[in-house]
């Protein structure tokens, strides 16, 4: 009767169940032996539903862990670049025993220089660390190769594997090619892989040059340093500006319009204002007399023409060193600044005549002397101090120009220059004192003049950095991804690098009316091709699909 009739599956059933049961088995045996399961054609994989979800979710993802990336950088900047200003005149106030047995104040400012090189070289560090590990995990791979995802084929025959595929891709191909393993090709060794060539080289060493325009400008603003407040010392460095926007004219053929002589007269303004309040000023504890302070606000502002015509230098001879990583850029001036400093400017400066102990410009033995014999080793953590916050400084700044554009840092060294001024005032009212002096400076009935400096020369340097402002063609906006809109971006005189810290290649566009070198990347301030700069970034992150379009150093 149909109520005892068993229901027989047909062979098609049959075969189904089989299989199922075979997959079954497949994947309990590679789940046993930990190899990943090799996907079957007739696998139901996730809807397409799911896998928009799922790339949303990653892209949310993304999203997230850059813009915290941007934020831990701009935050870490500003810190470190405050710490570093008040660090560099703090050194300047600590004491030591020189060699005459006298607690004097660390007043060597050559050897800081040196200091502050010491920290640029840890960015070589940096970019040899992942260079290190991939090579390191490399090999690992090559010692231990990962287990076979199948041990045998549907066959019976032995599974190659990954590695055994690719073998037997590369011997297809290599009998395509007419060799076939036996020609005299085979006996020929493998090619070994790119590197350097002698012009990549010698644009490396070319660096030294940079470098040394570098050191002379950092001596004198540190020399510069000992006779004027945090405040006036970051202040001045805007005349950088001037200088710079003077040799693009004179030696680069740069056209000027009149956003940047707007910018131009406003900073020349704000910096006589500064410089003024100043010298007028009453004299505090750690500044000099009125001459001394003429003669430190001079030295700093011949320092700033030295680095605008180190930035014309890197501008004109060093553009093609894209190939080139910042972080590698930075550490290879630390390194060369390190060797000129202690092969040839200390020793000069050993010789030479100067104020320092002995009649010497800098004493070189008396600085190692009142190292090793302050107090609790106090110079000696100081000075080291230093060094860690520039490297940090650097590497962060990088960061800062390379995701959020020149103009943007521009605005975060403003706004560094501001937070120096107010943790000084901050350590001098809070009664933080070193040796029983104050450290920081106080506000006085010239401050206000200071004050309105630094605002026109804020003022001045955003509308310069503007100047280069052009409205672009609104469908070069709107059909983005087109070849018109890739053409109107290779030739629309922009130039757009992305950093990154590791070993990712950089994407760099060049372009003929914007010379861009990641030397002059990593500098403190490139007053000029602000808006060009972030411009091109921001649309060269839209083409990547990164962001929507709203809208590379030394101390």
């Amino acid at each position: 009767s149909k109520r005892f009739c068993l229901h027989r599956p047909s062979p098609r059933g049959r075969r189904r169940e089989r299989t199922q049961a075979e997959r079954e088995r497949q994947r309990r045996s590679e789940e046993a032996s930990g190899g990943p399961r090799r996907a079957e054609p007739n696998d139901q994989g996730p809807t397409e539903r799911g896998r928009k979800a799922e790339r949303k979710r990653e892209r949310e993802k993304r999203k997230r862990f850059t813009m915290l990336a941007k934020w831990i950088a701009v935050v870490g900047m500003l810190t470190f670049g405050t710490v570093s200003s008040i660090m560099s005149k703090i050194n300047f106030e600590v004491k030591g025993l020189n060699l005459d047995g006298k607690l004097v104040p660390f007043h060597k400012p050559w050897f800081c220089v040196l200091v502050m090189f010491i920290g640029m070289s840890g960015c070589l560090a940096i970019y040899v660390a992942p260079l290190a590990w991939e090579a390191a995990c490399g090999k690992r791979r090559r010692i231990n190769p990962p287990p076979s995802r199948r041990s045998t084929s549907d066959n019976g025959a032995p599974d190659l594997g990954p590695a055994g595929d690719s073998a037997y891709l590369e011997s297809l191909l290599a009998k395509d090619n007419g060799g076939g393993g036996g020609g005299d090709d085979a006996d020929e060794p493998p090619l070994d892989p790119p590197s350097c060539n002698c012009s990549q080289v010698t644009q490396m060493l070319m660096i030294a040059i940079p470098t040394a325009f570098d050191l002379i400008a950092t001596v004198l603003m540190s020399i510069g340093l000992l006779y004027v407040t945090v405040s006036i010392y970051q202040m001045m460095r805007g005349a950088e500006l001037i200088f710079a926007a003077i040799f693009s004219v004179l030696f680069l053929g740069k056209k000027l319009y009149k956003l940047h002589y707007c910018g131009i007269a406003l900073a020349l303004i704000g910096i006589t204002m500064v410089g003024t309040a100043s010298v007028l000023g009453p004299e505090q504890n750690n500044t000099g007399t009125k001459q001394e302070q003429i003669l430190g606000i001079s030295l700093i502002i011949l320092s700033q023409a030295i680095q605008a015509g180190q930035i014309c230098f890197e501008e004109h001879f060093m553009k093609s060193m894209d190939f080139m990583k910042p972080t590698l850029v930075v550490g290879l001036e630390g390194l060369f600044g390190v060797l000129m400093q202690a092969l040839i400017v200390l020793p000069v400066a050993q010789e030479l005549p100067g104020g320092d102990f002995g009649g010497k410009l800098e004493n070189t033995r008396d600085s190692l002397h009142m190292i090793a014999c302050s107090k609790d080793h106090v110079i000696l953590v100081a000075l080291g101090f230093t060094a860690v916050v520039m490297l940090f400084y650097n590497v962060l700044g990088m960061q800062v120009t390379g995701h959020l554009g020149a103009l943007f840092r521009s605005i975060l060294e403003t706004t560094r220059t501001l937070l120096a001024w107010i943790v000084g005032l901050a350590l001098y009212y809070g009664n933080v004192t070193l040796y029983g002096d104050p450290i920081g400076e106080a506000w006085d009935n010239y401050s206000y003049l200071q004050l309105a400096g630094f605002v026109i020369l804020v003022t001045g340097t955003l509308i310069y950095g503007h100047g280069d402002s052009r409205p672009a063609p609104h469908d070069d906006y709107t059909i983005l991804g087109s070849e018109r809109s890739h053409r109107h971006l290779s030739s629309s005189g922009s130039a757009t690098q992305a950093i990154s810290i590791g070993t990712a290649a950089n994407r760099v566009d060049p372009s003929p009316n914007v010379s861009f070198t990641p030397s002059s990347m990593s500098r403190l301030n490139a007053y000029y091709d602000f808006g060009s700069v972030s411009r091109s970034q921001q649309m060269n992150n839209y083409l990547a699909g990164t962001e929507t379009p709203n809208i590379i150093v030394s101390q």
